[in-house]
């Protein structure tokens, strides 16, 4: 783990490492494992010294390419979930980690908080409907900028599969209201981005201007019903990433676990593959601040594994 340690911390300082939450449509492979054991390696180092840890990692199962692999198996969304969230379980405990908890986004616990932080975004004002068309990565699950889609002669930037122009109605995000903010927090270092070519490669972006994002989609005909709907809203499912990122604070926000969310006196960071450094280093620290929460210290972001040339998937 980056020493992130201020020097008057204490060794008993709470700490939260997490991993990002894996996709459930198909089994887990070298790659899952790999960011999972730099976690695992962080918690056991922060524990030998007396800090009190909490370690997360787990699945995340709302995604359309879990429903396309379901359909593709002939079974149930969840059906096809549950098969390789217990894949993964089984895999991580193969290796023997020690995470304190493993998520899955179809679980209660974590979708009523989910859908709860959703609605007080909503009740601020920082999410609102509106009308959108893009370039969207299906293979990413994520729109992608004009000029992304250029460089990339509208294939994804990631996996090399063609894009495809979108137009939806959706709730939007308004992560171009907290530009200034997200600015300051990284240039002062309140928010870690690392290692540094990855903090450049965000504030680079960040200067073309942060536009508002979407949080949701609106359910078509033939659908599968998979998904949290919007609050209030039954039209709409919650944006999988959007939805996802919450995990990190649904599975500590309870009245024993609050204690390892950051704040003056807890240590937190999160660890993921460079290819999703974007959520976690721009949409979720300005979700959490619209939210009135404090975001994590740091954000690592790791190298992927490569197979023929492109990211292990």
């Amino acid at each position: 783990m980056p020493d992130d340690t201020p020097d008057h911390a204490p060794d008993h300082m709470p700490c939260y490492i997490t991993t990002p939450i894996y996709y459930v449509n198909a089994r887990p492979h070298i790659g899952h494992c790999y960011s999972t054991l730099r976690a695992d390696v962080a918690a056991r180092a922060q524990r030998l010294i007396g800090r009190d840890v909490f370690f997360l990692t787990g699945t995340d199962e709302h995604a359309e390419k879990v429903s396309k692999s379901a359909a593709e198996h002939g079974v149930s969304p969840l059906e096809w979930a549950t098969t390789n969230a217990e894949r993964f379980k089984d895999a991580f405990a193969f290796m023997g980690f020690s995470n304190d908890d493993f998520v899955r986004t179809t679980e209660d616990r974590h979708k009523d908080k989910a859908s709860a932080y959703i609605q007080q975004l909503l009740d601020s004002g920082d999410i609102e409907l509106g009308d959108y068309e893009g370039w969207y990565d299906p293979s990413q699950e994520e729109y992608v900028t004009e000029s992304t889609a250029q460089e990339n002669d509208y294939n994804s930037p990631v996996t090399g599969r063609p894009l495809e122009k979108r137009t939806e109605q959706n709730y939007f995000f308004r992560l171009d209201k907290y530009e200034g903010w997200l600015k300051d927090q990284l240039e002062s270092g309140a928010i870690r981005v690392l290692p540094e070519a990855r903090k450049n490669e965000v504030m680079g972006r960040i200067k073309q201007g942060l536009q508002k994002v979407p949080v949701s989609r609106r359910i078509k005909e033939g659908d599968a019903d998979w998904g949290i709907k919007m609050p209030g809203d039954d039209a709409h499912r919650i944006y999988v990433w959007i939805e996802a990122l919450c995990n990190y604070l649904s599975i500590v926000d309870t009245d024993d676990r609050r204690k390892y969310w950051p704040g003056d006196h807890q240590l937190a960071v999160h660890l993921m593959a460079k290819d999703i450094l974007w959520f976690h280093a721009v949409i979720w620290p300005c979700m959490l601040h619209a939210l009135g929460e404090q975001p994590p210290a740091t954000v690592y972001a790791h190298a992927y594994w490569i197979a023929e040339g492109r990211k292990m998937s």
